[in-house]
């Protein structure tokens, strides 16, 4: 009886000792760890002297076959007017609260860069209200168009309602200017800096915007049809409803893009090869 006990207790020390003690878990990486481990290695790391990476609406990439207007047309005349009160909606658009440099897919502004250039040599030049748009500002379009605020109406569409604006095809749910293909221009007088009389102002959604309306002076009518002529050897083709309203001619393959404005933009880097 005395062996086996000594047996059993043998036993039970050789199974003890046996026993390996599990590996303890690695612990979890930070936010630090796991921030820079999703970057690859070969893209420029936040902070970085080429671009930042940021989270949410701050600075970002921008599309490399996008452009800032300013840099592609040195002088150009900008005044984005969705980023302030004084547009048909009567306050900021979605997208547009971030930044004031108008941006366009780099074929386009270099049509607007040939049109700029022949103006200058009659002493005129462009003036862009709008040019890339993100397709969040058309959402908001939509949305306050199912609002009660009309406190604009009589200033921008006296003669119809947020419906007719859709209905007279004014607006639509989408735009080339969410493609980066389309801007709103006008011209004026380098000298004085004064817009050309056009017979209305922009965005004045009304059938006296269409570029061929007949109801405006002789100098009105000449001053559409110089801004048509000159857009059109450019490049760029007017929309008839809005004599403000031109688009690039051959889009050719188009992508639409929703990124807010913003004044400090870089290209996107190439992919690795």
């Amino acid at each position: 009886m005395w062996k086996l006990f000594q047996t059993a207790v043998l036993l039970t020390m050789l199974c003890n000792c046996s026993q390996v003690t599990p590996e303890q878990p690695a612990p979890a990486p930070g936010p630090e760890q796991v921030r820079k481990s999703a970057i690859p290695a070969d893209l420029p790391a936040p902070g970085s002297d080429i671009c930042k990476l940021m989270d949410g609406e701050g600075s970002r990439y921008m599309p490399a076959e996008l452009c800032y207007l300013d840099d592609a047309v040195p002088g150009i005349r900008v005044n984005l007017r969705y980023c302030g009160c004084d547009n048909f909606v009567g306050r900021p658009l979605a997208g547009y609260t971030t930044g004031s440099r108008a941006i366009l897919r780099r074929d386009t502004a270099a049509c607007i860069a040939k049109a700029q250039e022949e103006l200058n040599k009659k002493g005129l030049g462009l003036l862009v209200w709008d040019a890339y748009r993100p397709h969040r500002a058309m959402k908001d379009f939509y949305a306050w168009s199912h609002t009660d605020d009309d406190r604009m109406k009589s200033q921008f569409y006296p003669n119809i309602t947020k419906r007719g604006i859709y209905e007279g095809k004014y607006i639509r749910r989408t735009s080339e200017h969410s493609l980066g293909v389309a801007v709103d221009v006008t011209i004026i007088d380098l000298a004085t800096g004064q817009e050309l009389d056009m017979g209305t102002g922009f965005d004045f959604l009304d059938p006296s915007s269409a570029t061929r309306y007949t109801g405006i002076t002789p100098e009105q009518h000449a001053n559409r049809m110089l801004l048509r002529d000159v857009m059109d050897r450019a490049g760029m083709r007017n929309y008839k409803r809005e004599w403000w309203h031109y688009f690039l001619k051959e889009k050719g393959k188009v992508k639409r893009y929703d990124f807010p404005l913003s004044d400090t933009l870089v290209p996107t880097p190439e992919s690795p090869r």
